[in-house]
This record gives C-alpha cells, structure tokens and sequence, in this order.
C-alpha cells in the first residue's frame, strides 16, 4: 500500500464520522497530502476506513466547508492550498509560515499598525494607559517563560488597536490574530524578548504622552527591526548547520 495512506488506520465504531474526518484533516495538515494532489475516491476511503459512504461523505463535506479540500465534478477532490494567500478563504489557521511568509506579514503590520499607534497615541484613555502599563509590567517579568510572554506580546497590540475607539481597526486586528501568535512565537524564539521589551516600552511612553508621530515611528521601527533580526538570525543559524 502507498506510503501516502500510512498514516490511516481502521475506525473504531465510536464517533465515527469524527475520526474520519480528523484523521482526514491531519493528513492534509501534516502535508502527506500536499497541495494541488487528488485525495483517494469515495471508494477507496471507505475501504480504508471501513466505513459507509455517508460517512465518508461527511467528512469530506466538513472539510470542503473549511476551504481544506475542493471537489471537481466528475474528478474527484483535491487538496486546496492553505498558505498566507489563501488565509482569509479558509476557516482553518495558517500552519506553516516560512521566511518569505513572515516577511509579508510584519510588511502588513508595518503599513496598518503603525497608523493604529499613530491614532492610539491621539485616543487612548487614561483607563486604557493603565491596562498597557500592566500589561507590559507583565510582559517585563515573563521574559524567561516563551508561551506566557508570547500570549502577553500579542495583547500589548491589541490593546493598542483598542485604543483607537475604532471598532473596525480592532475588528481587522482578530481577523488576522491567527497569524499574530505563531509569527510571533518564531520571532521570539529566534531573536529573543529583548528587542520587544524595549520597544514596547517606547511605545508605550509615547501613547503616555500622547505623541502620534512617535508612537507610528517607533511602532514602524519595532517591526522593521525585528525582522530585519529575524531575517539575520535565520542567515547564522543555516551557515552553522550547513
């Protein structure tokens, strides 16, 4: 049997249509079936399963609702492609972002986040200023501890969206949060904490003072220096493996 089917094995008659459809899911998330490929027929996943056909037919619904899988009249169905160019078509979070992926990403909230410090430093409340001081208070002591600083690094700049007293800039923010926490998390790991302490910190001082022009600089600074580290760090570490 192809080495592509490895990863399925017989369903256990509880839950059913969930564990088709999970274990499904999987081997597109895992990349054993890759975009652009043909998944096994209706036929051939139900030997494989050892289930109906209406189940089959379940799942593999489920996972065109996703935006996971398309289905070509009388062709069968294919893996769709679930990188940072199809984020919004589908209802499933981005799970891999290469170098190239990361670098459009901190270019986009180069262009919008700066804008939103710019007009959080003119809107924000002093009631607002207090939950960022605590928040970076936070953020100073989970330096050691990636997960927690992460969580708290990504609610720093939702609290800056929140500052504007715009309901679309906050909405816009958790359209793409998915994106947020994962590129983050490899950032961090890469460069470290250090970099976002200090520029949050500056951020922060200039919302304080309700400086617009320097709270959109330095917000701009921040994300163009840490991916210009990012993109460094990643240079030292291929050079040392290789």
């Amino acid at each position: 049997m192809s080495n592509k089917y490895m990863g399925i094995v017989e369903i256990q008659k509880i839950n059913i249509g969930e564990q088709v459809y999970h274990q499904l899911k999987n081997q597109i998330l895992s990349r054993e079936w890759k975009p652009g490929e043909k998944i096994p027929s209706e036929n051939q996943l139900m030997g494989l399963f050892g289930v109906s056909r209406g189940t089959v037919r379940q799942a593999v619904q489920k996972l065109a609702g996703e935006g996971l899988i398309a289905t070509r009249h009388g062709e069968g169905s294919f893996v769709q492609t679930t990188g940072l160019d199809h984020y919004f078509q589908t209802t499933v979070p981005l799970f891999t972002i290469g170098e190239e992926e990361m670098a459009k990403i901190f270019e986009f909230r180069e262009m919008f986040e700066s804008g939103v410090a710019e007009v959080a430093a003119l809107k924000a409340t002093e009631e607002q200023i207090c939950r960022l001081e605590e928040n970076y208070e936070r953020m100073k002591q989970e330096v050691e501890v990636l997960d927690q600083y992460v969580h708290t690094d990504l609610e720093f700049h939702m609290l800056i969206s929140e500052c504007t007293q715009n309901t679309l800039a906050v909405q816009i923010f958790h359209s793409y949060e998915g994106l947020l926490g994962p590129s983050i998390l490899d950032m961090t790991a890469t460069i470290g904490s250090g970099n976002g302490v200090k520029y949050h910190g500056l951020i922060l001082d200039a919302v304080r003072r309700h400086d617009a022009p320097q709270a959109r600089a330095v917000m701009q600074k921040h994300l163009e220096d840490n991916m210009e580290r990012f993109k460094r760090m990643r240079l030292l570490s291929e050079k040392r493996e290789s």
